[in-house]
């Protein structure tokens, strides 16, 4: 038994004619009369009862009907939400994020998606430290990672979307915190708080850097995953720490003077990154939304 027995028996069962089937399915009656002879041999039964202009369903055809109608409808469903599935349309999107790249970008990009793609699940997963982001997206745990840029991988396609710098944060009271500039290297000696080493934070990397670059290595004598812990420590006089510019924002909680690091601070970006051999066709999608406007409020 194939399709095109079922599909035939439904046609004539339709439309009560072999004529009007066969001219309904492209086809020459006789090969659709053969159709519906080779499938009452198979099933051991008579489904029509032929008459000179009608034919008409016995009641083994009919208990058949019922069947194949249900049958039809499912591989027709099936049909569809596969293709929705090549299309992008359906099926899943595993996306990752860091706290501070992703506190624009994600709700941004979640109320977009889903206005294009309700059907599409979002398998959202976070927050996690850059490092992370980036071997899940290695190994195909994740789609999409909104993060710190860039990743340094030539598998891994990146776009900007934000750009900032780092400044140099004292607490109030400290003997340098009334000075108009404060170039890093004057810190040398001094206790700095920051992000986590050795566990994939972007930040403490930055830190780092750009500490070896003024000429030394920072002494951290606290480490928090927290923006809002640090800023905090720093304000208590825990230490120094050169933080992302946009944490001057929490300069409400007082305690704390911001210096810039000059022309040659280091610069931050948060974005989106893929691996380019992701052939996930939602990931297609994602990646031809303009993710720099707000979407309209509201469904589509």
């Amino acid at each position: 038994m194939e399709l095109r027995h079922l599909k035939g028996f439904l046609a004539v069962a339709q439309e009560q004619s072999f004529t009007r089937a066969a001219k309904k399915l492209h086809m020459a009656q006789p090969p659709l009369s053969q159709r519906i002879r080779e499938l009452e041999d198979e099933l051991g039964v008579k489904l029509f009862e032929r008459c000179t202009r009608r034919v008409h369903l016995t009641q083994a055809g009919e208990t058949f009907l019922e069947g194949v109608q249900s049958l039809l409808l499912q591989l027709e469903q099936a049909v569809e939400a596969c293709r929705k599935v090549e299309r992008g349309e359906r099926g899943m999107l595993r996306v990752g994020y860091t706290g501070r790249a992703s506190q624009q970008l994600l709700p941004r990009l979640v109320l977009s998606f889903r206005q294009r793609y309700p059907d599409v699940q979002l398998d959202i997963q976070g927050p996690h430290p850059t490092g992370w982001l980036r071997s899940a997206l290695q190994d195909g745990r994740l789609d999409v990672a909104l993060c710190f840029l860039p990743l340094h991988d030539a598998q891994i396609e990146t776009r900007s979307f934000v750009c900032s710098e780092f400044v140099l944060a004292l607490p109030a009271g400290h003997p340098l915190a009334g000075q108009a500039q404060v170039p890093l290297s004057a810190l040398a000696g001094e206790r700095f708080v920051g992000y986590p080493s050795n566990q994939g934070f972007h930040l403490r990397d930055c830190m780092d850097d750009a500490c070896r670059a003024a000429g030394f290595t920072p002494h951290v004598v606290h480490e928090s995953e927290t923006s809002q812990v640090l800023i905090c420590h720093i304000a208590a006089g825990t230490g120094v720490s050169v933080i992302p510019a946009e944490l001057q924002q929490l300069e409400h909680l007082g305690g704390v003077v911001f210096k810039s690091l000059g022309e040659n601070a280091p610069r931050l970006e948060h974005g989106m990154a893929w691996l380019g051999s992701n052939r996930n066709p939602a990931l297609h999608n994602l990646l031809g939304l303009d993710l720099t406007k707000n979407p309209p409020t509201g469904t589509q």
